[in-house]
Order: structure tokens, then sequence, then C-alpha cells
């Protein structure tokens, strides 16, 4: 079985390569986004629109500890971003090889 690191890391490659149905194939019938209980068709939709925003996401860190994975992100075409360069972090929570729970914040590059 992979590790929650390898999964998210699998997630990440999956989306980035337009590979929506690989990435949800990883993800729980029901998990939680932002505390949300959410299904395989909310996920869909929330990446389908950031895939056809424009959306590039780059990884700088990971960090796994247990169930848990943090990555900290630069991101460029974010929505509500005006085009400007921003930052973000989230948290993923992997059980049995299936993402669980995601939280994410991101804000203004202060650079």
């Amino acid at each position: 079985m992979k590790g929650p690191g390898d999964v998210v890391q699998a997630i990440i490659r999956a989306r980035a390569e337009g590979d929506v149905d690989g990435a949800i194939g990883l993800i729980a019938p029901e998990s939680r986004d932002q505390g949300r209980v959410v299904s395989h068709a909310d996920w869909r939709r929330k990446w389908e629109g950031l895939l056809a925003s424009g959306l590039e996401v780059v990884t700088e860190r990971t960090v796994e500890d247990g169930e848990w994975v943090a990555n900290l992100y630069r991101l460029h075409g974010a929505p509500g971003s005006g085009g400007a360069e921003t930052r973000g972090m989230d948290m993923v929570r992997v059980v049995d090889g299936r993402l669980v729970e995601h939280w994410i914040f991101v804000e203004p590059d202060p650079a």
C-alpha cells in the first residue's frame, strides 16, 4: 500500500496532467473538503473549474506525519488573484490509501 505522501503526490500529478478521473480514484467516496462532506462529483466540479482557469501549482515543500501530509505551494492564475502569484498551504489526511480530509489556505505572496 502506498503511504499518505505517495497518495497525495499521485493526486497532484494526475490533476496536473488533466487526469481528473485518476485523481478522484485516490479519494474516498465520501470525504471532507474544508470541513464539508463532499462527493467525487464535488471534487470533479472543483478541479475542472480550476483546470479551466489555467491554474498552475508548484509544490515547494511537503511534510508527512502519520496520516497527514502538508504541502506549501506557489500558485499562478488562481481565481480571484487578478493574475498575481499567490502562496498556499494545504493539509491532507489519507486513510487506507485514499484522501479523506483536505484543508487549504491561500493568500497573496508577500514578496
